[in-house]
């Protein structure tokens, strides 16, 4: 088979190659759709040695937000950073480039992680 014979056959399995991984990506961009964390999480309770605190006053307004991409944002006394999120057994775990926050599911809707020595729980926030 010549050169020219083959090409258009090439041409089309590179279409194809380039579709699929379109589709993939496609696919893939919104891994966690289903999960009941994508959305916006707000601190509410936080407790330090059995003790509880007011969370607005010893750390002011800590908001995360969850999208379905696994992309993450956080706004912590008004300062704001990003990262990713991932699902795990019984909750799920923010990172970005420099750490790592564990988030423990304590009941639907509710979740707690450890944050400098305390407890905080926060809790879903319902959509807009």
């Amino acid at each position: 088979m010549t050169w020219k014979k083959r090409r258009p056959r090439l041409s089309l399995l590179i279409v194809a190659v380039l579709m699929l991984c379109v589709m993939l990506t496609g696919c893939m961009s919104d891994k966690y759709a289903n999960s009941e964390y994508v959305g916006t999480w707000k601190a509410t309770k936080a407790s330090m040695s059995g003790v509880s605190l007011d969370v607005n006053k010893v750390i002011g307004s800590f908001v995360l937000e969850l999208e379905a991409d696994g992309d993450a944002k956080a706004v912590i006394k008004g300062e704001k950073s990003s990262g990713d999120w991932e699902e795990v057994e019984n909750g799920f775990k923010l990172k970005d480039s420099q750490d790592e926050m564990a988030f423990t599911k304590v009941k639907k809707g509710v979740v707690k992680t450890e944050y400098s020595g305390m407890v905080i729980l926060f809790e879903k926030q319902a959509s807009k």
